[in-house]
């Protein structure tokens, strides 16, 4: 009898069909600032948000995460060839040069997005200086600003995530903004 029981409560299980979120699923786009694999500074992640959980995590390089994110790839972040640079209003894209007909990618937030990590540039060669206090990471002050700010709980491993990133892309391009960071002591 409970063998009986225990095969038709699996049958019934069984046939339940869920509803199929992939169909539903939004792109979420997302970076570290940290120093990761073959010493990038940053991490770019796209991901489908079904409703329940973030799926098909991708790791990707800056330029193959531009193309994403701008629709100039097919993929399965952007089926529909969206520009979310142009959507969230930051400048940023693939551009064909007229001469050598070679294909760019740019886009100056990403550009600076290090600068809210370090102090100076980290790597030789590299010029500039960043925004944060302290030389490899952010001040207390600073790491408590973006928790608040962008839920990171921790710049080394938490990403900037969907709306989160969308807002530092255009935190990073605005003067008042960046002044109003590198006070945080």
């Amino acid at each position: 009898m409970i063998r009986l029981l225990i095969i038709v409560v699996f049958l019934i299980c069984s046939s339940i069909h869920w509803k199929n979120y992939n169909a539903y699923s939004n792109p979420v786009f997302a970076v570290r600032i940290a120093v990761g694999a073959n010493s990038q500074m940053m991490t770019f992640a796209c991901f489908l948000d079904n409703g329940r959980v973030l799926a098909k995590k991708r790791i990707c390089d800056r330029d193959t995460f531009i193309k994403f994110v701008s629709g100039h790839w097919p993929s399965i972040y952007n089926p529909q060839r969206v520009n979310y640079f142009k959507l969230h209003g930051i400048q940023g894209g693939v551009f064909k040069d007229s001469i050598t007909n070679r294909e760019y990618t740019f886009c100056p937030s990403l550009d600076s997005l290090w600068k809210v990590r370090y102090g100076t540039y980290p790597f030789r060669n590299g010029s500039g200086l960043g925004w944060s206090n302290k030389y490899m990471k952010p001040s207390p002050k600073q790491e408590q600003y973006l928790h608040m700010r962008y839920n990171v709980g921790h710049v080394d491993t938490d990403f900037f995530m969907d709306t989160s990133f969308w807002r530092l892309m255009r935190d990073v391009r605005d003067t008042g903004w960046i002044k109003n960071y590198r006070k945080l002591r």
